[in-house]
């Protein structure tokens, strides 16, 4: 995963670097060679995270990465008294890094690799068999990474034993997700609620700032105060909703207005209206803290959409980029032809998704390692109602993402006519 092999080589190259200033405060080995490996730890660093070298060397990059480690790490032993060293604490810590960042085949292969060094600098040394005194710190030195990798591996097969269970338990299992759950249509109207009702509310503060000031009311700010709030109604189907065929009950005209049903007439909706004005309502609402940049290929873009609900597509996916990218970041909105398509990029500089999770991006109620460590509220329900929506209108939509440098959403929809 991109996200766990990044964090897996910050975090060799500072554990290195912290062991060998513990190492220089003891006065274990000498400074140079010390600072010399140390630097060449973070050298490795710099070269095997940067995006052209990993490209380059594909699936290879993980395995060359550890393998300069390792030599680094054997080269640290050497120098500051061998097996009793205290750097022989890195190997196990390694294998559970890789574990942990980047999966049980990274920590097996350092394992390996660990194992065959040792021997190699026993090997090498030239002096045969250690002393007694020495046998026990060779000895868990080099089995330190694996056994502590068989123990990952029986605790990871003992946690992932369910998946094998037989057919008639399964449905349990399942059952038990929150897809199957917890789905409820008003959870999912207040979710997409809460896009104009907070837009809303930054015309209202701008026109009763404008009021205290003892100027008229901005018509541009009142218009789109208008139409934030005909927005909210058409979603709850209100006074200004789409009428429908019939007069089905409340629970049924529920479901339609938030599933956006075709209509006998296909909609048509323009892109460049519907993203400009969202885009100028985002800038607004984030003056100061992030940019947010609009570019449209052609002065009118229509498809053959539901103009609501692309309203509730084009906003989870822009609620999304804004609220999982940190101040002084970056929101970039592009809309273009193709052939019989339209398309929309949302392009952010924010924290990224890891392959696991942007694997499971669109599933319902998902929420990603990194989203939920940010603090950031939300219940996973943006990007899965947005690819139900968009699919509804004949559309597509794409992610792709790396850890820790933000994500790209592509939208496609089926080109129409003014």
């Amino acid at each position: 995963m991109n996200g766990g092999y990044s964090a897996h080589r910050i975090a060799s190259s500072g554990l290195f670097a912290l062991f060998s200033l513990v190492a220089l405060a003891l006065g274990i080995g000498e400074a140079r060679p010390l600072a010399l490996a140390t630097g060449g730890s973070l050298l490795s660093l710099f070269v095997f995270t940067r995006t052209g070298f990993r490209s380059a060397l594909g699936a290879f990059a993980s395995s060359l990465a550890t393998l300069a480690d390792l030599a680094l790490l054997f080269c640290a032993l050497s120098l500051t008294g061998g097996f009793g060293s205290p750097y022989a604490l890195l190997l196990p810590a390694g294998v559970a890094l890789a574990w942990h960042l980047e999966g049980r085949t990274a920590a097996r292969f350092y394992a390996a690799v660990s194992l065959l060094g040792v021997t190699a600098l026993v090997t090498l040394g030239g002096r045969g068999l250690p002393p007694a005194s020495e046998i026990f710190p060779l000895l868990a030195t080099a089995l330190a990474g694996p056994a502590l990798l068989a123990a990952l591996e029986a605790l990871g097969g003992a946690r992932e034993a369910p998946v094998d269970l037989s057919e008639s338990s399964r449905p349990a299992r399942i059952s038990t997700l929150p897809s199957a759950v917890e789905r409820r249509p008003s959870d999912e109207l207040l979710h997409d609620l809460k896009s104009p009702l907070s837009v809303a509310r930054v015309y209202t503060d701008l026109i009763a700032e404008n009021a205290r000031r003892g100027e008229l009311p901005n018509a541009e700010h009142l218009a789109n105060l208008s139409r934030e709030i005909e927005l909210a109604e058409r979603m709850v189907g209100g006074p200004s909703a789409v009428p429908l065929p019939a007069s089905p009950p409340a629970d049924v005209r529920f479901e339609t207005s938030m599933r956006a049903a075709p209509t006998a007439a296909p909609a048509t909706a323009d892109l460049v209206e519907i993203l400009g004005s969202l885009a100028t309502a985002y800038r607004l609402s984030n003056a100061g803290r992030l940019r947010i940049e609009f570019i449209a290929e052609r002065p009118e873009l229509p498809v053959t959409a539901d103009p609501v609900a692309l309203q509730r597509a084009f906003r989870n996916v822009l609620e999304n980029a804004i609220k999982y990218t940190p101040e002084g970041g970056e929101v970039r909105i592009r809309a273009g032809a193709a052939g019989p398509h339209a398309f929309v990029v949302v392009k952010d500089t924010g924290m990224g998704m890891s392959d696991d999770d942007r694997a499971r991006a669109f599933d319902f109620a998902f929420r990603g390692a990194g989203a939920v460590a940010s603090g950031a509220r939300g219940k996973g329900l943006g990007l899965a109602l947005t690819k139900e929506i968009l699919e509804a209108n004949g559309g597509k939509i794409s992610l792709s993402s790396e850890a820790g440098f933000g994500s790209e959403v592509t939208i496609l929809l089926p080109a129409g006519r003014r």
